[in-house]
């Protein structure tokens, strides 16, 4: 089960869907047209009251751990993907040691919406290996 967060630029604060299954998580992210969501806003010519929109979903992984993935609205119909989750960091200054980061977060701007879908696919099914191996601090151009 998924507990979802979407945030509409036109709305002061998001809506929440707690508890959704894997078809309903799909059918509420398919519902958002990122592309005429900025039509919108552009089209409106004041700012909206959120400017950042997004499509959130959490989840507790098998060791009960909260992960999240967050795909927010960018330029067109590109968006941004953010993926937070408990990961393990080498810190220190002299002496290193490997330490648990709860809320480690990687950001990528500026990816098209099927990698951005690809990366949901994955997070639902818990496929951390494809969310590893292909998410990557980017920022926009």
């Amino acid at each position: 089960m998924f507990d979802i967060k979407i945030q509409s630029p036109f709305t002061f604060t998001p809506v929440a869907h707690p508890g959704c299954s894997n078809e309903k998580a799909l059918a509420l992210y398919h519902e958002i047209n990122w592309a005429d969501l900025y039509r919108q806003m552009e089209a409106s010519g004041s700012s909206p009251d959120s400017p950042f929109y997004y499509f959130e979903i959490n989840r507790r992984n098998h060791l009960g751990e909260a992960e999240r993935l967050c795909i927010s609205g960018y330029i067109r119909d590109l968006v941004c993907v953010g993926y937070m989750r408990p990961k393990m960091e080498r810190k220190g200054f002299f002496k290193k040691k490997d330490v648990l980061n709860p809320t480690f977060r990687t950001q990528m701007d500026a990816v098209e919406g099927a990698f951005a879908f690809s990366c949901l696919d994955a997070f639902m099914k818990g496929n951390n290996v494809f969310l590893e191996e292909n998410l990557y601090d980017k920022e926009g151009d």
